[in-house]
């Protein structure tokens, strides 16, 4: 310990000589060590203390007395060297950008609290029917209160707008569509959001029969009304009815769910031809769990503990409803945290944090590795530098707090570029848009969360990554360096010097980072494949919405039981049928259905069917054949579907899971008190979040799908994007302009929205492809990239500092293939090593990540298999690896042996 103390006394004394002669009145250089240790000895432990003491009240003043020196001096050695800046400052503006605009994204959409509520921690969600709901909201032992919602829904909404209140000046009716909630009259009190104008809703006022009113946000107000100050007891005709505005949310708040935006909140109690969400007496079906049920947790109950207690009650609601899958094992209910802008269930939380954690980790450890390795390249060249001002005097505490300087103000620059450069992702992720039926708002503009930790990892890539090149660089033989032109002798080749060991783990790092990259963009890439089967530029798309135009339910049906016979008269047009969704939309398997077996047989119930409501000849307008019975026809859209089954059409998928290799045609199935009789079926349709997968990984099943008739009864409860009107096209024709006069014909009044191609309603689907290729194949390049810099400046520095050695090799007779194999098998010797490692890495990560699938979907589980990229990723990059080998060591064969001898 003595001895320890005595070393640290001594080495104080030798960095820090001002401060050793303002308590000794000797200079360090005069006394020398011996007299330093005399020092020691007579006093010990107290010169140890007055030394730290010393330093510690000195150490900030003299720094800060001497950083505008040190700042002018590094900004001038910067300039000097414009390509070690640019270098520097690009690599640190793309992992510091990148990994802020990813902090940005997890905490902006899930660690983020819902803007407006108050402790918003306590406030959980599920699915639910509204009766259930009503029931789970009566267990006062686990909940201070409970609300129902539903949506996002569309409104069409219009307003008689006066001059001061309609932007843009002039009166008139405004008309648009804005998409709310239908919520129970809980909804705000639960969250614990007041009115900033008016009143929220009450259950005492707002009740069945009551006068429509509505609940607009402070968006709404501001953006559509102008902010007009009179807008609170103001009258709005939703989807064709009149409604009273009652109060205007606080600013921010957009909803319980903020990810996809509610500008309006409609009540339960409100009529059903303002709602056609209630149509079917929506609010009594016990089967319909459509509902969102928010609820506040009581003082001392967990989200666990009340999910356990609601899972025992839903399974004593299912056997009171005769639910066919109340005999399924594992849990009946499910709560999410339901104060976050988005709600991500609590076990997925640890897989989504670790894959940032992981990617974001990569890509700023390759850059910093990157700088650290430029920066130990860039000091073979200030060698002599730095000898010259240790000879006249400096310390070498001084020599490194300069240096250390240099890289900060270097890292602090890269960190403002890669802050710009968030700012200028999150801007182009607001044009993006989602393909959902829904507006979704993808926020991910840094905030100060995320601007603190780029601040933090800019300052920890300065000084980390900064003070190794520093202390190598003040760590030099003053008389063998300061010889005229004398580059410092190497010992040899060393395999595990700092240089070798950092390119090593960048090397390692980039495969990782290329290999995880890779599995999420050929996963996303299988996830979204669509293969349509035929031309779908003749297929065109049209959205009607006659219900929330204002058109009663009667008048609707009888609407679209004769337009596709009218939209064929027009020129052009070869087929027309409807649907409720557009062709290829991302399907989710939530069904439950009974298939109802023979006498003497055993029913059998199967969890997660899709379901799909299409009118008649839909798989003929398709062009697609049915591979047994048939498809649906006009007669099929007036069954009730009480006392008659209705007819359905399933898949292959779908097929097999019902009945296994039996023949289906004519077999009955069965979901809650509805009955089915097979009719028909249709070959596996490729579509978002489904696919076959290959031969060489394990398959992915399609969503098994069961296709219902559109009926009249539909038509009073549109789904959110409207009835979809598919109308096959003659080729070379413009059938649109015809549709149009037609629809006019009809009724000028219909609006007609969302028109496009199905070509353009694939690649609206298939847009969340594109933007993982993009983001996820940008980062595997960014590393890939920076490791080839990285890779070609440590052989480029090895061959500087060798020069002298080359060419002693070379006038001993050593030819230029020998000193060329040299060189590369050092450079291939760190790429084999890195890419093993990160070869090892990229395959444990994935495996890792690969056991959460219902997070990141079957196909990355597919992906993680997928040979051409385990082979091709370490392939390519030690091609290029070795590439940037051999470049600067084609450059160190043809060295001059006269010229490098020339410099002992």
């Amino acid at each position: 310990m003595k001895r320890l103390a005595m070393r640290i006394y001594r080495r104080l004394a030798l960095a820090f000589p001002h401060e050793f002669q303002m308590i000794y009145g000797a200079d360090v250089m005069d006394v020398g060590q011996e007299a330093i240790d005399d020092l020691w000895a007579q006093h010990g432990f107290v010169d140890l203390l007055r030394l730290l003491a010393d330093i510690a009240v000195r150490l900030p003043i003299e720094y800060l007395s001497e950083l505008r020196q040190d700042l002018a001096y590094a900004f001038r050695t910067l300039l000097k060297a414009p390509g070690f800046a640019a270098v520097g400052i690009l690599s640190l503006a793309l992992g510091i950008g990148i990994a802020t605009v990813w902090s940005s994204e997890f905490i902006n959409l899930i660690l983020r609290d819902m803007p407006g509520a108050k402790n918003p921690d306590r406030l959980v969600l599920t699915k639910s029917s509204y009766p259930y709901f009503e029931r789970f909201r009566d267990q006062r032992s686990l909940f201070t209160g409970g609300a129902a919602y539903l949506g996002p829904i569309p409104f069409n909404i219009s307003f008689q707008s006066s001059g001061a209140s309609f932007k843009g000046g002039g009166g008139g009716t405004k008309t648009e569509r804005v998409f709310g909630h239908l919520v129970s009259p809980e909804y705000f009190s639960v969250i614990g959001v007041s009115a900033s104008r008016g009143r929220t809703f009450d259950a005492q006022i707002d009740k069945p029969g009551s006068a429509p009113v509505v609940f607009i946000s402070d968006r709404f107000w501001q953006e559509r009304m102008n902010a007009d100050p009179d807008a609170v007891g103001r009258t709005i005709h939703v989807n064709g009815q009149p409604a009273t505005i009652v109060g205007i949310g606080p600013r921010d708040f957009l909803g319980a769910t903020p990810i996809a935006p509610a500008e309006m909140f409609v009540p339960v109690t409100s009529p059903i031809a303002m709602v056609p969400e209630l149509a079917g007496d929506m609010i009594h079906k016990r089967d319909a769990k459509d509902f969102n049920a928010l609820f506040r947790l009581a003082p001392g109950v967990t989200l666990k503990s009340a999910e356990a207690a609601l899972d025992t009650v839903t399974r004593n609601l299912d056997d009171e409803t005769l639910d066919p899958a109340r005999h399924a094992k594992g849990r009946r209910i499910t709560l999410l945290p339901g104060g976050k802008m988005a709600p991500v269930p609590s076990e997925a939380l640890p897989v989504v944090l670790g894959m940032m954690m992981l990617l974001t980790g990569l890509i700023i450890g390759i850059a910093c590795m990157n700088l650290a390795n430029i920066q130990l390249a860039r000091a073979t060249a200030r060698r002599r530098e730095v000898a010259i001002r240790l000879s006249v005097g400096a310390s070498r505490f001084r020599l490194i707090r300069q240096l250390l300087t240099e890289s900060v103000l270097l890292a602090s620059a890269g960190g403002c570029a890669g802050v710009l450069l968030a700012y200028w992702a999150a801007s182009g992720f607001k044009r993006i848009k989602v393909p959902v039926s829904v507006p979704v708002e993808l926020n991910v503009t840094p905030d100060w969360h995320a601007l603190m930790i780029a601040v933090a990892i800019s300052v920890a890539a300065g000084i980390g990554f900064g003070l190794a090149p520093a202390l190598t660089s003040t760590r030099t033989d003053l008389a063998s360096t300061l010889k005229e032109g004398a580059l410092q002798q190497l010992r040899g080749y060393r395999r595990f010097g700092l240089r070798n060991l950092i390119m090593v783990a960048q090397v390692a790092g980039s495969l990782m980072l290329l290999l995880v990259a890779g599995f999420l963009v050929i996963g996303n890439q299988t996830a979204n494949k669509i293969d349509v089967g035929f031309n779908p530029l003749n297929m065109i798309l049209i959205s009607l919405d006659p219900v929330r135009d204002g058109y009663s339910a009667q008048r609707a049906a009888n609407l679209f039981e004769h337009l596709p016979e009218r939209l064929q008269r027009a020129a052009g047009v070869q087929q027309v049928t409807l649907a409720d969704a557009p062709p290829f939309s991302p399907l989710v398997g939530t069904s439950t259905l009974t298939a109802l077996s023979k006498p003497g047989g055993a029913d059998q119930v199967v969890q997660g069917f899709a379901k799909e409501i299409i009118g008649a000849a839909y798989f003929s307008a398709l062009s697609v054949k049915m591979v047994e019975g048939r498809e649906f026809n006009e007669r099929d859209q007036n069954i009730d579907g009480k006392n008659t089954a209705l007819p359905v059409v399933l898949n292959q998928s779908a097929a097999r899971e019902l009945f296994g290799n039996a023949d289906p045609i004519e077999r009955r199935i069965a979901e809650s008190s509805r009955a089915y009789e097979v009719v028909g079926l249709v070959k596996d349709l490729s579509a978002p979040l489904s696919s076959r997968g290959s031969d060489d990984g394990p398959e992915i099943p399609v969503i098994p799908t069961v296709y219902l008739p559109l009926t009249r009864s539909d038509f009073a409860r549109p789904p959110i994007e409207g009835i979809i009107v598919m109308v096959r096209t003659s080729q070379g024709t413009d059938a649109l302009a015809g549709i149009r006069r037609e629809l006019a014909a009809l009724d000028p009044n219909l609006v007609m929205f969302n028109v496009r191609t199905l070509a353009e309603e694939v690649d609206r689907n298939t847009v969340m492809k594109t933007i993982s290729t993009i983001v996820y194949g940008g980062i595997g390049s960014f590393g890939l990239i920076l490791a080839i810099i990285g890779l070609a400046g440590v052989t480029a520095y090895s061959v500087a500092r060798r020069r002298r050695e080359i060419g002693i090799r070379i006038a001993l007779g050593a030819r230029k293939g020998q000193v060329l194999r040299m060189v590369m098998r050092e450079g291939g010797t760190l790429v084999i090593a890195g890419s093993a490692l990160g070869f090892l890495g990229g395959v444990g990560a994935a495996r890792a990540l690969s056991a959460a699938s219902s997070v990141f979907g079957p196909s990355f589980v597919e992906a993680s298999h997928d040979p051409l990229l385990l082979i091709g990723a370490p392939l390519l990059l030690a091609s290029l690896a070795m590439f940037a080998c051999y470049v600067p060591a084609r450059r160190c064969a043809k060295i001059d042996p006269m010229i490098a001898l020339r410099q002992e």
